[in-house]
C-alpha cells in the first residue's frame, strides 16, 4: 500500500540523477541535477521553501518558475492514520447504539402483574448477562477509541510543494539547490586497545531523506564550519589609553554565493560500494560521502572516517586535586576528528557516554579513560601540620606531603604523578621545593612531577614539600 501511494503521489514528478547534499552546522543544501529532461516538468520540494531560497541553472534559458500550494505527503504514516479516523467513526457509532441500548435496558419494566418470585428471579438473572455483556463491550470500544486518538494525535503530517518548470528547450542539463530542514548527528567512537597498545577511532553520519522521494547517486559533504559566519574579520578601532573605550558597532554581513557544483553527467553508482574521505578545500578541511542513497523518509548511517592509532597509555595521579588514578592514552590522529556525541570504550567496556571531545589532528593528545581502582593511592601530610619560621624581617611557611603508590593490577603502569607548587608573584617572595626523590620536572605554572614505572604488586613512595619565604609585615 505504501508503494502504491507514494508512486501516484510522484507520478508528475521528475527524479534527480545526481543529488548533492551540503551540511553546515547550521544549514544544510541540497543540490539536485536532472540529465536530459523535456522544456516542462515538475519537483516536490520539502516545506519550508520559496521562490527566493531555489536556485536553478541549466543548458537552456528558463521560461518559469512556479511555486503551487502545499500539498500533504500521503505516505505510509498518512495512509494508516486516515484508516484509523476509519475505524474511530465505525467504533464511534457503535458505542453510541451500545449506550442506547444500556438506556433502552435499564427503562425496560418487568410489569407490575409478575407476581412470581421465581419468574421475576430468572428474568432478573437474565436483564444482569445483558447489562454485563453490553458493558464489558463498551469498555472494550472505548479502549480501541483511545488508542486510535493517541495514534491519530501523535501523527505529524508532512507537507510538499510542487515547483514547476519550464525552458525554452529540452534542456540536457538542470542543476536545482535550495535549502532543506534534515535531522542529522554526528556520532564517534573512540575505542582503546590496551593490550594490542591501539586507538581506533570511528565517525559516523545519521541522517534523514526529508523527502517524499528517493535520493539516489548522494554524495554528502560535511563542512566543518557553520554557513553565513565570520565572513570578515572585527573592525579595527584606535586604543586611546587614558580615556573610555568606544562602543563597538554591530558587524555588518553579506550573504555568501554557493559555488556551483560540477556540471558534468554521471552514470549511476548504485551498485558501487559507498566512499568517504577527508579533502581540502578553499576554507578548510572536509569530509565527503560518495555513492549513498536514502528512501523517502528512511533514515540512513554512514561511517564516513575510520583510524587505527598507535597509542601510549599511562596511569595519571591528580596529585593537586582527589589524588586519583586515572588512565590516559596518548595518540596523533591522522585525520580531523568532529566534535559530536562520542561513545568511550577501553578493552570492551563501556566508559561513558560525551557530548565532544577537542581532537587536533597531525599532533599528540591525550584522552582520560576514567579511573583505574586498581592503583592504590594514599596521601598523607607529613607531621599534619604547617611549620612556620622566622629570620630577620622574613618568614617561611613548610607543606610537605608523602604518597605511598602501589600497583595491585596485574600489568605494569608507567605513572605521572603531578603536585602544585605556589608560584611567586614578587621578588621578594621566594619559593623553594624540598622533594624526595626528585621531580622529573616543574613548569612555568607550577606543575611538579613525577615520572616512574610500577611493576604488578611495586610500590613507590614520594615526598613533596616546598617552603614559602616572604618579607614579614
Amino acid at each position: 500500500m505504501k508503494t502504491v501511494v507514494l508512486s501516484s503521489t510522484l507520478a508528475i514528478c521528475a527524479s534527480a540523477d545526481e543529488n548533492l547534499m551540503e551540511i553546515y552546522t547550521n544549514r544544510v543544501f541540497l543540490h539536485q541535477n536532472f540529465i536530459d529532461q523535456k522544456s516542462s516538468f515538475s519537483l516536490n520540494l520539502p516545506e519550508p521553501v520559496t521562490l527566493n531560497d531555489i536556485d536553478v541553472s541549466a543548458s537552456c534559458e528558463i521560461r518559469s518558475l512556479k511555486l503551487n500550494e502545499r500539498e500533504i505527503v500521503k505516505d505510509y504514516d498518512y495512509v494508516e492514520v486516515e484508516k484509523a479516523k476509519k475505524e474511530l467513526t465505525k467504533l464511534k457509532n457503535r458505542l453510541n447504539a451500545l449506550n442506547g441500548k444500556s438506556k433502552f435496558l435499564s427503562d425496560f419494566s418487568l410489569g407490575k402483574d409478575v407476581q412470581d418470585i421465581g419468574v421475576l428471579k430468572e428474568n432478573s438473572c437474565k436483564f444482569y448477562i445483558l447489562m454485563l455483556e453490553n458493558f464489558s463491550e463498551i469498555s472494550a470500544i472505548e479502549d480501541e477509541i483511545y488508542e486510535l486518538n493517541l495514534k491519530i494525535k501523535k501523527y505529524n503530517p508532512k507537507y510538499f510543494v510542487r515547483l514547476d518548470l519550464s525552458f525554452e528547450c529540452g534542456p540536457k542539463f538542470v542543476k536545482i539547490s535550495y535549502p532543506i530542514n534534515v535531522k542529522f548527528q554526528l556520532q564517534n567512537k573512540i575505542l582503546a586497545d590496551t593490550v594490542k597498545k591501539k586507538v581506533n577511532i570511528l565517525q559516523n553520519l545519521v541522517i534523514k531523506n526529508p523527502l517524499s522521494q528517493d535520493l539516489n547517486n548522494l554524495t554528502v559533504v560535511l563542512y566543518p564550519f557553520a554557513y553565513s559566519s565570520n565572513l570578515s574579520p572585527a573592525r579595527f578601532y584606535p586604543w586611546y589609553e587614558g580615556k573610555n573605550e568606544p562602543v563597538l558597532a554591530a558587524a555588518e554581513y553579506s550573504a555568501i554565493t554557493q559555488d556551483s557544483y560540477e556540471e558534468t553527467a554521471k552514470t549511476s553508482r548504485a551498485d558501487k560500494d559507498i566512499q568517504a574521505q577527508n579533502f581540502q578545500n578553499t576554507p578548510s578541511h572536509a569530509w565527503q560521502i560518495k555513492n549513498a542513497a536514502l528512501k523517502p523518509n528512511e533514515e540512513g548511517s554512514f561511517v564516513y572516517d575510520r583510524q587505527s592509532l598507535d597509542a601510549e597509555f599511562d596511569i595519571f595521579i591528580d596529585g593537586y586535586g582527589a589524588s586519583n588514578a586515572y588512565i590516559r592514552v596518548k595518540f596523533t590522529p591522522l585525520n580531523s576528528v568532529e566534535y559530536a556525541d562520542t561513545t568511550i570504550k577501553i578493552d570492551g567496556i563501556n566508559i561513558a557516554k560525551s557530548n565532544g571531545i577537542d581532537i587536533k589532528p597531525n599532533e599528540e593528545n591525550s584522552i582520560f579513560f576514567g579511573k583505574n581502582d586498581l592503583i592504590g593511592i594514599k596521601k598523607e601530610k607529613v607531621n599534619n601540620f604547617t611549620k612556620e619560621s622566622f629570620f630577620g624581617n622574613n618568614s617561611s611557611v613548610t607543606e610537605a606531603y608523602k604518597y605511598s603508590v602501589k600497583n595491585n593490577s596485574n600489568s605494569a603502569w608507567n605513572v605521572t604523578l603531578q603536585e602544585r607548587l605556589p608560584i611567586s608573584t614578587h621578588e621578594d617572595v621566594k619559593v623553594s621545593v624540598k622533594n624526595m626523590p626528585k621531580e622529573n620536572r616543574i613548569d612555568n605554572e607550577g606543575r611538579v612531577s613525577w615520572d616512574f614505572e610500577l611493576k604488578s604488586d611495586e610500590s613507590k613512595d614520594i615526598e613533596f614539600s616546598y617552603v614559602v619565604t616572604k618579607p614579614t609585615k
